[in-house]
C-alpha cells in the first residue's frame, strides 16, 4: 500500500492549480463580458446623444427656413446680425443670425454643449427625373456614363458601340419604368425583364417616389448611382421633385452632368455664381454652342427654394457613432397657410457612398 501513496504525492496541488487555471479563465472572460456592456452602454449613450444633437440640428434648419420665408424677400440682398450676407436678403435685425441657410454646404451649430452639422440643398437644384424626355435624359446619361468609363480607362475619348448602347440602355429603361403603359422601348426594360431577375419584381410603371429605385432600372449600377471619385452619380443629379432645374442653386454635380465637364470646371461656375456672375445665359449659351437646346428651356432663374433636403449629423468623437437624420421637407413658398411639411423622413439617414458588399457591374455590361 505505501508504494501506491507515494504515486500518489502531489496530487492535492494538481487538483489545485486546475481548479485555480478555471477560475482564472472564467475571471477573464467574465471581464471581458463586463467590459463589453460597458463599452455597448456607452456607445448607445454617446449614438442617443448624438441622434438628438442630430435633430437640434435639424430643427434649426427648419426654424430658419421658416423665418426667410415669413420674411418673404426672395430678390434683395441682405446682411445678418453679425454682418455677413443671409439667403435672400433676410434681414434679420436682433434676431438670431441665419445659421443654415439653403446653399448645399455644412453649416455649424451647438445644443446641449455638442456641435452638430446641417445641410440644406434645395431639390430643385437637380434636374427633375419624372418631368424630363429623353431629349433630357439622353446626354445627361451620357456625360455621367462617359466619365465613369474615362475614369475607370477604358474609354479613349470617343463614344464606342458598347457605350451608345449602355446609354441607350439606361434611358430607355428609365422611360420605361416610369411611363403607365407595358409597351417595351428598343433597348428598355419592362416586368418580363424584371420578373427574370434572381429577386423578381414587377416594373412601377409610375413615377418615381425617391432616387433610390434607379438602383432597380435596367442598366443602373451601383457606381453610376453613387458616383466615384469626383465623378458624381445619378442620385447626385436627379430629383423626384419639381418640374425645372434652378441655375441659382445647382450643383457642381449638376453642371457635370449637363455640360459634360470636369470637377474643376464645374467648381469654377459654381464659384462665379457665389461672386455675383449671372451664369444663367452663360450656361444656355454653352447647351446651345453643344445643340442641346432643349436643356437650355429645363433651366430656370434663381427663386427661392420651396422644396429643400436637410441633412443634419452629430460631431461626435468617434465616428461610428456619429448620427445621422434627413428629411425633404416642402417650405410652403409664399402660401403661408399651407406651413411646413415633411414629405419624407430618413430616421439614421443612409449610408452616403457605395454600400459594403454591394455588387459591382462594369459599366460596360448590361444587367
Amino acid at each position: 500500500m505505501r508504494p501506491r501513496r507515494r504515486r500518489e504525492r502531489g496530487i492535492a496541488l494538481l487538483l489545485v492549480l486546475w481548479i485555480f487555471m478555471i477560475l482564472g479563465v472564467l475571471a477573464l472572460d467574465f471581464a471581458r463580458y463586463m467590459r463589453d456592456d460597458a463599452m455597448a452602454a456607452i456607445n448607445l449613450a454617446d449614438e442617443t446623444r448624438g441622434y438628438y444633437l442630430a435633430l437640434a440640428g435639424m430643427n434649426r434648419a427648419i426654424y430658419d427656413a421658416e423665418r426667410t420665408r415669413d420674411q418673404g424677400n426672395e430678390t434683395a440682398t441682405g446682411t445678418d446680425a453679425t454682418g455677413q450676407k443671409t439667403p435672400h436678403g433676410l434681414d434679420t435685425g436682433d434676431q438670431d443670425p441665419v445659421l443654415v441657410p439653403p446653399d448645399g454646404e455644412w453649416h455649424e451649430g451647438g445644443f446641449a454643449g455638442g456641435r452638430w452639422s446641417v445641410r440644406m440643398t434645395d431639390e430643385g437644384s437637380r434636374i427633375p427625373i419624372n418631368k424630363v424626355d429623353f431629349d433630357v435624359l439622353k446626354p445627361v446619361i451620357t456625360n455621367l456614363v462617359q466619365a465613369h468609363i474615362a475614369l475607370g480607362r477604358r474609354l479613349g475619348g470617343g463614344m464606342d458601340r458598347r457605350t451608345a448602347g449602355r446609354v441607350d440602355t439606361v434611358v430607355d429603361s428609365i422611360l420605361d419604368w416610369r411611363d403607365r403603359g407595358n409597351e417595351v422601348r428598343p433597348h428598355g426594360a419592362e416586368s418580363e425583364y424584371y420578373l427574370k431577375r434572381r429577386v423578381p419584381y414587377h416594373a412601377k410603371n409610375a413615377f418615381f417616389d425617391s432616387p433610390e429605385e434607379l438602383l432597380l432600372v435596367r442598366g443602373v449600377t451601383p457606381e453610376l448611382y453613387y458616383g466615384q471619385d469626383g465623378v458624381p452619380g445619378l442620385r447626385d443629379v436627379f430629383s423626384v421633385y419639381g418640374a425645372t432645374l434652378n441655375v441659382g442653386t445647382a450643383t457642381a454635380a449638376v453642371f457635370q452632368a449637363l455640360l459634360g465637364i470636369d470637377q474643376a470646371a464645374a467648381e469654377d461656375l459654381v464659384a462665379q455664381r457665389t461672386d455675383g456672375v449671372p451664369i444663367l445665359d452663360l450656361v444656355k449659351a454653352q447647351l446651345n454652342t453643344a445643340g442641346q437646346p432643349t436643356l437650355a428651356n429645363l433651366l430656370a432663374p434663381d427663386a427661392t427654394p420651396r422644396i429643400v433636403r436637410i441633412q443634419a449629423r452629430a460631431d461626435m468623437s468617434e465616428t461610428h457613432n456619429r448620427s445621422r437624420v434627413e428629411a425633404v421637407v416642402n417650405l410652403g413658398g409664399g402660401d403661408q397657410s399651407e406651413g411646413t411639411r415633411i414629405l419624407r423622413w430618413l430616421d439614421r439617414a443612409p449610408w452616403e457612398g457605395i454600400p459594403p458588399g454591394a455588387p459591382s457591374t462594369s459599366l460596360g455590361d448590361d444587367t
